[in-house]
């Protein structure tokens, strides 16, 4: 039995608060924004890529694991997708035109990969993205920044979110070591997917900034140093997700959206 868990909830998004904080807190906020930007075109490759896989694996579990991964997915994408276009319309006209630009770069990059890379590189790319977004999630989780009633804009999509990445933490893992198996080829093909994906997260960032003619200051909290310090544990040649001790938050959060989702698939 698998235990990872399908929940199917649709959260309602108000308008986005002021992005009037200070330079510092809008550092750690746009480039969440940004990162919600990504997941309507990140999020379908990352399905794209499992179900590819799944053509390739013998395990029975991890291909029930890796199903229930891209049904998670799926559902993460499509709340995304209708946050970001509340996103979009809190800036004028030609900055939406802008993002939606940026936005239509990444799915032209996504479709390529899909249709021109090896299942080699795509499997890489998304162990590469799940790990370093499960190292954020956990700093995140630990430090209370995506609780309900945190007041980062879509909170609630968030919470749910990075509670479920942490859930699913061990399967783009489990099919690249299935598959691949090859830790130099983890680490060179994983870091160039960072790169790739911040650079738009970035990119996505910059462009709110400019429109909201603030200059953001990098963030020097607790939880960006946690994050980093965990995130260059995944480059360990004993890096494991499954070994990875999980905030006791987690658990509370995971529960708390099994009773809200609409649908539950346990």
């Amino acid at each position: 039995m698998s235990a990872i868990t399908v929940r199917k909830i649709r959260f309602p998004f108000d308008a986005l608060p002021p992005l009037d904080g200070s330079d510092e807190e809008l550092g750690s906020l746009l480039p969440v924004l940004g990162l919600s930007l990504t997941m309507p075109y990140l999020e379908p490759y990352l399905i794209r890529t499992m179900n590819a896989a799944l053509r390739e694996i013998t395990d029975t579990a991890l291909a029930e694991d890796v199903r229930r991964f891209a049904q998670q997915e799926g559902h993460h994408y499509r709340n995304h997708a209708v946050f970001n276009a509340t996103l979009r319309a809190r800036f004028d006209g030609a900055t939406a035109g802008r993002l939606q630009a940026i936005e239509a770069e990444l799915e032209d990059d996504y479709q390529r990969f899909t249709r021109d890379r090896s299942l080699r590189f795509n499997v890489a790319y998304a162990e590469g993205f799940e790990a370093m977004t499960c190292a954020g999630a956990l700093a995140a989780a630990a430090h209370g920044a995506f609780d309900p009633g945190s007041g980062v804009p879509g909170g609630e999509l968030w919470s749910w979110h990075m509670a479920e990445e942490i859930e699913h933490r061990t399967v783009a893992f489990g099919v690249f070591e299935h598959l691949v198996g090859s830790y130099p080829y983890r680490i060179i093909a994983g870091v160039r997917a960072q790169w790739h994906y911040l650079s738009y997260v970035a990119r996505f960032a910059g462009e709110m900034s400019r429109a909201l003619g603030r200059t953001p200051s990098r963030p020097r909290s607790a939880m960006h140093r946690e994050v980093i310090r965990r995130y260059f544990r995944t480059w360990s040649p004993w890096y494991d997700p499954a070994t990875i001790e999980v905030p006791p938050s987690v658990p509370a959060l995971l529960a708390r959206y099994t009773a809200a989702a609409e649908h539950v698939r346990s």
